[in-house]
């Protein structure tokens, strides 16, 4: 008795070829690759300079190479099919793509930083301020978990509280959902301030050169420009916190709803993140060390979305946010004693005393 032999089905370009660069619409090319035709072609442009010229070995176009990196990034399909749907070999398909990403990492400099001029962190407060009314307000932080496979090596470093394999992501984001900083790596057990006091963003913070040295001085204190985050990170005078659950009374509890509507942006920036490069919401196959490339490659590719302002479903980006607290309730209800600080020493200003000002601060102007 004999075996019929295995069909295999054969490659076909007309996916790219004929499909998308004949039949596709604005609505195809947003599902497929997440932006426009024209952001594409410009997002092509850019990359340029970073992806090497077609050989007699490889014959794919700059605009194939992008356009399969894309569509690989924002449903994470396995290289054999995205390689079908191309018309391309496995392994080209996987050079391509990690060439396109190491190119992408390329343009971090372009899309991502913190800003530079007085003029640019001014803008930021302002933003934070009339969206939450949270005063000097220059970024939201916040860490996210990558799913990746149990590493081979220290495997259970990587396993995290929710009982899955990851890497951790902190973000630190501006009023309009732009990552200004990021630090990506951490293995999924690590507590998010830990990831935060080990990072390049907490040694400039320290030093001074995070920010130009802009103040507002409210009662006596000297208020810096802030970052906001949730309660696991530490207070300090550039970090502020809410108070603790169940702790908190009155101007307390609106200083911490004033908060949480400043620190939703970084969360709000996670979901959209997410929502259009899916391939940091599902496991990712890659090797721990190049999970970096992947992670760069989709935030330099988010900013340059909002750059262009792009259209986002609301629903995808809320599918990010936390289930275990409402962060946008307003606690209005709530009684308390309203105590105007005492003016303190500029030099001796601690967190704490930074803290207790934005609460006179907020219930006087909220």
């Amino acid at each position: 008795m004999t075996t019929a032999p295995i069909a295999k089905k054969e490659r076909t370009s007309t996916f790219w070829e004929t499909d998308v660069l004949q039949h596709f619409g604005e609505t195809e090319w947003y599902l497929n690759f997440k932006m426009p035709e024209e952001a594409f072609l410009n997002l092509c442009d850019l990359l340029h300079p970073y992806i090497l010229k077609q050989t007699m070995k490889t014959t794919v176009s700059l605009e194939k190479r992008v356009a399969l990196t894309l569509y690989k990034l924002a449903s994470n399909t396995e290289f054999h099919d995205v390689a079908n749907l191309f018309g391309i070999g496995v392994s080209t398909a996987c050079d391509v793509f990690w060439e396109v990403c190491k190119g992408l990492c390329q343009l971090k400099r372009k899309f991502i930083g913190m800003p530079k001029s007085e003029e640019d962190v001014k803008t930021i407060i302002k933003g934070f301020q009339e969206k939450s009314g949270f005063p000097m307000c220059a970024g939201a932080l916040n860490g996210t978990h990558i799913p990746i496979l149990a590493p081979s090596s220290f495997h259970t470093d990587y396993y995290n509280r929710k009982g899955w394999y990851s890497v951790i992501l902190q973000g630190l984001v501006d009023h309009q959902y732009m990552f200004q900083d990021f630090d990506v790596g951490w293995p999924g057990k690590c507590h998010d301030s830990f990831v935060f006091q080990n990072s390049k963003l907490h040694a400039k913070l320290e030093n001074g050169s995070c920010f130009p040295p802009l103040t507002k001085t409210k009662q006596g204190v000297d208020i810096p420009v802030l970052i906001v985050a949730d309660s696991a990170y530490s207070l300090s005078r550039n970090v502020m916190k809410p108070f603790p659950e169940g702790v908190a009374r009155g101007p307390q509890l609106q200083f911490n709803a004033c908060l949480s509507r400043a620190r939703i942006h970084v969360e709000h920036a996670f979901g959209r993140l997410k929502g259009r490069w899916r391939c940091l919401r599902k496991r990712n196959d890659s090797q721990t060390t190049n999970i970096k490339f992947v992670v760069a490659a989709c935030i330099v590719l988010h900013n340059f979305c909002e750059s262009w302002k792009l259209d986002f479903p609301q629903e995808q980006s809320r599918a990010e946010m936390p289930e275990e607290e409402d962060t946008m309730q307003e606690h209005a209800d709530d009684e308390g004693t309203l105590v105007t600080p005492e003016p303190l020493d500029l030099a001796s200003s601690t967190a704490e005393q930074i803290r207790e000002v934005l609460v006179w601060y907020i219930s006087e102007n909220q």
